[in-house]
């Protein structure tokens, strides 16, 4: 069965997709981003807050969320608990 964790306003992201969760702050994840928002790979989940973390799915898409990284490893370790 997937486990979805919660990355900010009720969205939800399969756990066994996660690649990396990173903060948006360095030069090569800012690239990331924007080649990925040319490509039509980037989702963006802020809901007009400020981009805290950007997680990385083994599909090569970018999800932008408005949650901190270590919130989001914090639940993905939850969930990994409860199994």
């Amino acid at each position: 069965m997937k486990q979805y964790i919660n990355v900010g306003t009720n969205s939800f992201v399969c756990v066994d997709s996660i690649e990396t969760v990173s903060p948006p702050e360095s030069a090569p994840i800012k690239r990331m981003v924007n080649q990925a928002k040319d490509e039509n790979r980037c989702i963006e989940l802020n809901y007009g807050k400020r981009v805290r973390s950007v997680i990385v799915l083994t599909s090569g898409k970018l999800v932008l969320s408005g949650v901190m990284p270590q919130t989001i490893v914090q639940r993905i370790a939850e969930k990994n608990c409860e199994k």
